[in-house]
């Protein structure tokens, strides 16, 4: 007889701190772009919405890492992100990005990028659902924007 999984609410991982990280970083990006970001309702599946004079520009998907770029050959996120991603930027025919502050460096690609898929994920929180199949995409494929957002920021209090 098969055993069944009890269905639950997912826990939801994102805490204050990631939100005030995400805030830094998209108004570090909001200066460099000339857009303006709008945080997104969890059932969009992504960060953040962009706009330029009030036309939506497309859409940003937002993460911090504790290591320098370059410390892994690929990036990796869950191919139901790069999915999600893919679609919303087809329908409203514009951009998905994901924009990633390093510890050194602030990079993005877009999610139309090639990349290889492989099992994995998180095993740090006991969580079977962090385990699915996950995009690879090359290191060498992200675009630099500078320097990571603290490094950006006290740059800018040196120019003024």
């Amino acid at each position: 007889m098969k055993k069944l999984r009890k269905v639950m609410t997912r826990v939801k991982y994102e805490t204050l701190e990631n939100l005030t990280e995400e805030k830094n970083i998209l108004g570090y990006i909001s200066q460099k772009w000339d857009v303006s970001c709008s945080k997104m309702p969890i059932s969009y599946k992504l960060d953040y919405a962009m706009y330029r004079n009030e036309d939506l520009v497309g859409f940003a998907e937002v993460k911090s890492r504790t290591h320098a770029f370059r410390t892994f050959d690929t990036y990796i996120i869950s191919l139901s992100k790069v999915m999600s991603a893919r679609r919303i930027a087809s329908v409203t025919n514009t951009k998905s990005l994901l924009i990633v502050n390093w510890q050194n460096v602030i990079g993005w690609i877009d999610f139309f990028s090639d990349f290889s898929v492989k099992q994995g994920g998180r095993s740090d929180r006991n969580d079977w659902q962090d385990q699915e199949p996950m995009c690879h995409f090359d290191i060498d494929d992200f675009k630099i924007i500078s320097d990571s957002v603290s490094s950006a920021a006290k740059i800018k209090e040196i120019e003024e």
